[in-house]
């Protein structure tokens, strides 16, 4: 009797061993698994002449695409997945760039505020236009695929012109690095 409860015993383990090393590395998407960047847009003084780069606020900046992802509910539309929820002082914006598009335009408005319905009362819009190259790189089954980008070299940041634009049209935009694969740095400058 004794025999056969050391055997149901290793069978068990056997079992159990069997069934532990079945998952693969692949079934498991690590938390901290890179994911698709965000671009990283950093803003500067067009008006510092001492050869440094300052950086400079954007007083109420708020940002959002010319042409969201709308959702309607009771009758009211909302946007999905909106940048942000309120405007912000910030000299530093990350955004998403769509997927499976070679482009994508947002508004960025400066000095933007709103009245007790929610609606735009004041703020200088200017439109940008992102234009580049993607690159699909599959992690693993568990994590899918991520995108890379690459931004085109002579118009990868485009500025509308306006006549009223807070960011220089001519020479306001440069575009620090083409390659964005992470958002530890800073991916265009913009001048204001």
């Amino acid at each position: 009797m004794k025999k056969l409860s050391y055997i149901g015993i290793l069978g068990m383990l056997l079992i159990a061993a069997f069934i532990s090393f079945s998952c693969e590395k692949d079934d498991i998407c690590v938390e901290g698994t890179i994911t698709t960047p965000l671009l990283v847009i950093e803003f500067f003084d067009i008006n510092n002449n001492s050869g440094e780069e300052l950086a400079k606020n954007v007083t109420n900046l708020w940002v959002e695409a010319v042409d969201p992802n709308t959702e309607v509910i009771n009758g009211v539309t909302f946007i999905v997945d909106p940048i942000q929820t309120t405007p912000q002082t910030t000299n530093t914006v990350s955004i998403p760039l769509r997927t499976q598009e070679g482009t994508t335009a947002y508004r960025f408005i400066s000095g933007y505020e709103e009245d007790e319905d929610g609606m735009q009362i004041a703020g200088n819009e200017d439109i940008l236009t992102f234009n580049y190259e993607t690159q699909e790189i599959f992690l693993s089954r568990a994590c899918g695929y991520i995108t890379n980008y690459t931004l085109n070299i002579n118009d990868g940041a485009v500025v509308t012109d306006d006549s009223e634009n807070w960011i220089n049209t001519d020479t306001g935009i440069l575009i620090s690095n083409i390659n964005v694969q992470n958002e530890t740095v800073t991916h265009v400058k913009i001048y204001h």
